[in-house]
């Protein structure tokens, strides 16, 4: 139709790597946020006698740290 204008939106496909990388540091900072909610169970537990919560801080929070470190090397650099 004459006088009607539409304009086109293309649409930007994130690559792959991209996306697998955020997906691995979103979930290792949800990680790493539980894991300040279980800090307060450490002292409860370590105070009875076991030191099961203190453990599972501790690899829950490694791994939180691992997946953090592998989802910025796979998302790369945002500046490009």
């Amino acid at each position: 139709m004459p006088g009607i204008k539409l304009n086109r939106v293309e649409e930007v496909q994130i690559p792959g790597g991209t996306r697998t990388g955020n997906t691995l540091m979103t979930v290792g900072k949800l990680l790493l946020w539980i894991d300040f909610l279980l800090l307060t169970f450490v002292y409860v537990g370590l105070r009875g006698g076991s030191d099961f919560w203190l453990w599972w801080v501790i690899i829950e929070g490694v791994i939180g740290l691992l997946l953090l470190e592998i989802g910025s090397r796979k998302r790369g650099s945002l500046t490009h």
